[in-house]
């Protein structure tokens, strides 16, 4: 039972009203952890409908166990309703059309529930007049160089805005490199400084009718030998060593 009346008839997975009792470990596999000792909550936990639908073929005994599941399948099921919502602010839609405004409005709300319903930090509860502080959810802040954050939408807001990244590229580098901001941002624009040295140097290539590979190679190799060299002067430098006399 919840100790507070803000959480009476509140599913303790996702915090929607629930409708159904969940059971933990499920019924069928009770006498197994009664017999065996094997360590299990015997808990009868309030759940709503979806979330106990999640949890019929799991045969997790404790608690923070189905709590896990339940939010892996909520976040999968809501995948593409919270990218949206990540990704898009209701004030960049205005100059949209009606249609498609509408479409993303909805996708955005969606979104930001089933956020909210993953992100659900549970609450205190009472078991046989024991009071239990269960916050199965991780409180993990995100950083970003520094500042920290509770919650991605605004992390992302935050590192697209203050490091110049698009918020959806960012967000798949969030997710390549560990789901850390820093080493994200730094890819990028490790990446954007990648691209102009190229650019830079097919230039090069196209104006004295070199190799790009060669000029790529000889410029990267004069850049290591010596740290201050910047590209315009390595290149200057192999023009005036391998392009000039001849």
């Amino acid at each position: 039972m919840a100790t507070q009346s803000e959480h009476f008839n509140t599913c303790f997975y996702c915090g929607c009203i629930a409708t159904e009792y969940d059971l933990v470990p499920p019924l069928k596999l009770a006498e197994f952890y009664l017999t065996t000792g094997e360590e299990a909550d015997f808990y009868e936990v309030p759940s709503c409908k979806e979330c106990f639908d999640f949890l019929k073929v799991d045969k997790s005994a404790l608690l923070g166990q189905r709590v896990d599941v339940a939010k892996a399948k909520l976040k999968k099921k809501y995948a593409k309703a919270i990218r949206v919502f990540q990704l898009w602010d209701p004030d960049e839609l205005n100059d949209f059309d009606y249609n498609l405004k509408t479409s993303l409005s909805a996708g955005i709300q969606l979104g930001e529930e089933s956020y909210a319903r993953v992100k659900n930090k549970n609450f205190i509860f009472e078991v046989d007049g024991q009071k239990r502080h269960a916050n199965y959810v991780k409180a993990d802040k995100l950083s970003v160089f520094g500042e920290e954050f509770e919650f991605f939408p605004e992390a992302l807001a935050y590192a697209s805005k203050a490091y110049r990244v698009p918020k959806a590229k960012l967000s798949d580098l969030f997710a390549e490199h560990g789901n850390d901001f820093d080493n994200a941002i730094k890819a990028f624009h490790d990446e954007v400084e990648e691209k102009a040295f190229e650019k830079q140097c097919r230039e090069f290539s196209k104006q004295h009718k070199l190799n790009l590979g060669f000029i790529i190679r000889i410029a990267k190799l004069y850049m290591k030998q010596d740290d201050e060299l910047t590209l315009e002067a390595a290149l200057v430098k192999l023009y005036e060593t391998h392009i000039k006399k001849s």
